[in-house]
Order: structure tokens, then sequence, then C-alpha cells
């Protein structure tokens, strides 16, 4: 068990105020059962989570997260910013190998100052101090929880509470020590005994997570709105049907609707892994058709794991050069979308779900969307679906 008082968070003063819950938010501190499942499956990145999240944490929390169902994401991002934002408390920070210098060491539990009191019990190996335990790290824990939950995250051989690569997993462990989460409330008062505490993470879970994204009729776009404009979304591709999305390295990566992965594989670097479309997510769709996303640098899903519309999937690359970026001239995610095995043009689905009318993937056409061979007018296209889709 993690301490109730004598972290980070109890030296620095913060305090966050509960927003008011939106309405996707709203059930964050239910059971996992029913609303929940909904939040922790559709709630994207928010902008301030884009912008406030170091980029090595970000994608590391959605896939941490992935391996216990029940547990949003933006709850190991809540802990993550209480306990020492984001690694960055007293001016440490988080190198590309995940390692946070100068190390974060809480105040001694000596049982003074609302602490517990805890003798030494690691002999100074982890917190430098053999009179006192005192929490440790990024994610603050004391030595005796870091015996049972760490472990060596990024096979260095060293099982590192100052590794996010090392920490985040334990955390996530601490969380989830039965492999699922029925109550969220519960799963972050037992990291730290304190209802205050629990308001304070669920308050930066909610500004954390998206609340805005176009999810209608079970449909969502396969990237946040704000990340594309309208154009984009009629952009033919160069050379068969289907749709290359011009966002940078690491915009988040939605599922489109519900359905089942059926392939998550990482790739290394072209040509020397001749993979052209890179790292992959492959969804069988539910509504019976097969969507691919090529040229991640992310991958926060695994194969056989169940998604909904608005699930965050990866998050996208396509830098030349890059390992997954697959056959690419510049950064971007492609898309793919089959009907019955014949490839269909995605754009008119993609305008569809951004008008808030999503139509069946079966309706939309097989030619039209190639470079050079552009013959379909998209704006007249989607006023007749309605129309199409009655009579059918």
């Amino acid at each position: 068990m993690k301490i109730a008082a004598g972290i980070v968070t109890a030296t620095t003063g913060t305090a966050v105020a509960l927003l008011a819950a939106p309405a996707l938010l709203v059930s964050v501190v239910q059971s996992a059962q029913g609303p929940l499942a909904a939040v922790s499956a559709m709630a994207g990145p928010s902008a301030e989570a884009v912008a406030d999240i170091p980029a090595i944490l970000l994608p590391a929390f959605i896939r941490e997260a992935a391996a216990c169902p029940g547990l949003p994401w933006p709850v190991l991002a809540g802990i993550s910013r209480v306990e020492s934002n984001h690694g960055r408390y007293g001016g440490s920070a988080i190198s590309p190998t995940g390692a946070v210098s100068p190390p974060i060491i809480g105040i001694p539990l000596d049982g003074t100052n609302g602490t517990a009191r805890i003798e030494d019990s690691d002999d100074g190996k982890w917190d430098h101090d053999t009179t006192w335990d005192r929490a440790v790290g990024p994610f603050q824990f004391i030595p005796s929880s870091w015996r049972i939950f760490g472990g060596d995250g990024n096979g260095d051989g060293v099982a590192d509470p100052n590794n996010i690569l090392d920490a985040l997993p334990a955390m996530r462990r601490h969380l989830c020590p039965q492999g699922q989460v029925t109550d969220v409330h519960a799963a972050i008062y037992s990291y730290n005994h304190s209802d205050a505490y629990v308001e304070q993470v669920l308050g930066w879970a909610r500004r954390y997570a998206a609340t805005a994204a176009p999810v209608a009729g079970g449909y969502a776009l396969p990237v946040p709105s704000p990340a594309i404009s309208p154009t984009d979304l009629i952009e033919p591709h160069h050379d068969y049907p289907a749709w290359d999305a011009p966002v940078p390295v690491g915009t988040p990566v939605l599922a489109i609707t519900s359905g089942t992965v059926v392939t998550a594989s990482a790739a290394g670097i072209y040509p020397s892994d001749p993979n052209r479309c890179g790292s992959m997510v492959a969804i069988a769709g539910a509504d019976g058709a097969h969507y691919v996303y090529c040229h991640l640098s992310t991958i926060a899903v695994s194969s056989d794991q169940s998604v909904d519309a608005g699930t965050p999937i990866g998050f996208s690359g396509g830098l030349p050069g890059a390992s997954g970026a697959g056959n690419t001239t510049g950064a971007h995610l492609h898309l793919g979308v089959r009907v019955a095995g014949a490839a269909i043009c995605p754009q008119p689905i993609l305008l569809a779900i951004a008008q808030g009318h999503p139509i069946a993937p079966s309706l939309a056409p097989t030619t039209g969307c190639v470079s050079g061979d552009q013959t379909v007018d998209w704006s007249h296209w989607l006023h007749q679906r309605p129309h199409a889709e009655a009579t059918r």
C-alpha cells in the first residue's frame, strides 16, 4: 500500500479544484460497469493533455491503461500530475530513456507534518536516507511498495522507481492488482488513502480527457477533429482507394467504430524492414468493414482487444527513417477501409461522420478518390446518401 501523506504533493501544497464534470466524464467515479466503460474506451486526449503531459508519457499512459480493463488512462495521468507534475517537480526532467533527473525524493516519513512513521527499510538505496523511508520517483513509491509492485519495465536489468518505464507499469499494477478495475474511486484510494487526493486526481483526469470528439451513431473520426480541416477529409489518395491524413507525428489516432483489433504490430525501419505500412493496427468493425491504420509511431492496443468508437489506439507517425514509419515521404496517418474484401473510398464515410450522420461503409464508392481520377463530387454525393440509404 502507498502512504496517505508525506508524498511530494504534501510538500508542494498542490490544490486542484474539482471541475464541473462534463457529460462524458460525469461517471468517472462510478464502477467500471456502465457509463465508466464508455469513459475508459472513448476518452481521447484533450488539448490540455497534449500541451501539459510530456510526449514520452502520453502514449505510455494510454498503452499501460490498455493492460487493465476498467482503468481509464486519464486516471494514470491524473496521478502522475498530482504526484510530481509528470516528473517535473523541483526542476526535474524526463530523459528520452525514461530516467527522471535529478531524482524526486519526498520528505522523511518520521511521523511529523502529517506523515506516517516508517523507519528506513531499504538502507537508503532509493531514498538516500538510512534513518527514515521517503517516497521516491515520479509516482512516489515508498520502498516497501516498490518491493511489491516494482519491476524492470525497460529491460536494462534494474527495477528503478526513478525511471518512468519501470515506474509506470508498477503504478498500473498497484491500481490493478486483480487484472481489472471495477471501482475507479477505490483504486485511486488504494494508491493514497485520502479522499482529497482522490478528488485531485479525478479533477485532472477530467481535464485531460477530451469531451468534444465527434462521436455519433457509433462512429468517430480517426483523429481529433481540430487536427484536420474539412478539405483534408476529401483529399484523394495517390494510387488506390484510401485516405492520408496530413497530421504531425504524435497525433492521437482513434477507432472509427466499435470492433475487435485483429492486428497490432510494430515495425522496424524501412526498407530494412520491408513493411510498407509500418507499425499498424487493423480493426474488424462490428459494421462488417475492415479498418487499417498505417505509419503509427505508438500502438496503444493489442490483438483481440475490443474497442469502441473513439478508443485511442495509438499515435500517428510516418516520419521518414523513423522506426515504424514504413514507406513514407512525410508525417501522416494512412487509413484503408475494405468491405467484402474490396477497398472503398473512406472520404464519404469521414464526411458523414464529421456532419454527425454516419453512413454504412457498404454505401461508399470504390472509385473516384484517387489522384488523377477524382471523379466524385463529394459534397453532392453526400447530400444524396440519406435518400439512397432510405431506398435500399
